[in-house]
């Protein structure tokens, strides 16, 4: 590789990544605080949190990787503009062309790469993140037990008018399964709850008095007992299918869906725009290469930060044409498939204007 394009992306890369982490970061942070209570709640391990944040990773990339080329890009080129550097290539012979080529064919390479992550990796992490998060949601791993009051115990709710948390011991116990007509009662004087790690809970009852429901609301059957056990598996019986959300189906599925004569007029638009979102946002990147480069040329640093802000405005008008893209896309048929583009093309034609004025320079 020639000494030029080594130096530009040696410049690029580092900036690059680092916006990466930064808009990750602050796109993924809502994700990891809830992860993290779930998990503690559950008593599930870390490595979970890091297997669930494998999974969302790509649909997070689709955003944080256009944003942080623009970014980046605008960045260099500015900064190679301000220490004189770009002024001194260009009268060394170097064309407005060779100058950029390095972040034209990045630009380029990301673009493919996301076409496959919107369309397939990020919709398909998506679904197995939720999947993995609602199998989480139903798991009883461990019982917090607080004196005087109600704790959710697989489909039961415990009372304990005292507890010990060392031995599991319970006193004045009070157990109750909702759901039915009245539901089942338990009272028990003493009790002791202890875990089966891999299996379930054991709640063991001793000199209480049962009650059962009954069909008819008036009545119901009671009887005493000396001991009786409850065993509470570690996983919920499971909920029935879901029927998964946009962003968890691929864009065949998706494609699928809106063809299906039996969806709603309204949900096929929805699902059409969304398949058009997909490439829209993956050609991103190429965008805001036409777009950032030519303005970080022009730019002048009389503040500091005045590139990073520049790229927050392009970043700002460019999603913000997005947004009424597919606004209208979900109100019109005819624009279902063609609005969303809106963004991407005012984007293409306001950056071959700007590439000519800053090659014309």
């Amino acid at each position: 590789m020639p000494i030029l394009p080594r130096y530009v992306l040696r410049l690029f890369l580092p900036i690059f990544g680092a916006c990466v982490a930064l808009f990750l970061g602050v796109l993924m942070m809502n994700q990891f605080l809830r992860l993290f209570s779930m998990a503690m709640m559950k008593g599930i391990p870390a490595w979970w949190i890091f297997t669930c944040f494998a999974r969302l990773l790509p649909s997070f990339a689709a955003l944080a990787v256009p944003m942080s080329f623009l970014v980046a890009a605008m960045v260099v080129i500015s900064q190679l503009a301000d220490s004189g550097e770009l002024m001194a290539l260009r009268a060394s012979g170097f064309s407005y062309a060779e100058i950029t080529r390095p972040l034209f064919w990045t630009s380029v390479a990301l673009s493919i790469l996301l076409l496959l992550v919107n369309h397939k990796t990020g919709p398909e992490g998506f679904h197995s993140f939720k999947k993995r998060t609602t199998e989480a949601a139903q798991k009883v791993a461990r019982v917090e037990l607080r004196p005087r009051s109600f704790t959710e115990l697989g489909p039961w709710r415990l009372y304990a008018r005292a507890s010990d948390a060392r031995t599991g011991g319970l006193e004045g116990v009070y157990l109750v399964k909702p759901g039915q007509t009245q539901g089942m009662r338990i009272n028990a004087e003493k009790g002791r709850l202890t875990s089966d790690p891999g299996r379930g809970i054991t709640l063991e009852l001793f000199d209480g008095q049962l009650q059962l429901p009954s069909k008819e609301p008036e009545r119901f059957t009671s009887g005493r007992f000396e001991r009786y056990s409850v065993f509470v598996p570690l996983t919920a019986p499971a909920a029935e299918p879901r029927e998964p959300d946009m962003q968890e189906m691929n864009t065949a599925r998706l494609r699928e869906k809106a063809a299906d004569p039996v969806t709603p007029n309204e949900r096929r638009r929805e699902y059409r725009v969304e398949a058009t979102l997909r490439t829209v946002g993956a050609l991103s990147p190429f965008v805001f290469f036409w777009v950032g480069v030519p303005l970080g040329m022009g730019l002048k640093r009389r503040t500091r930060g005045a590139d990073f802000a520049a790229s927050l405005g392009v970043l700002f008008v460019f999603y913000g044409l997005l947004v009424v893209g597919v606004s209208l896309g979900r109100r019109h048929d005819m624009l279902a498939s063609t609005a969303p583009w809106l963004c991407d093309c005012a984007g293409l034609l306001a950056g071959i204007i700007l590439s000519r004025k800053a090659a014309a320079r």
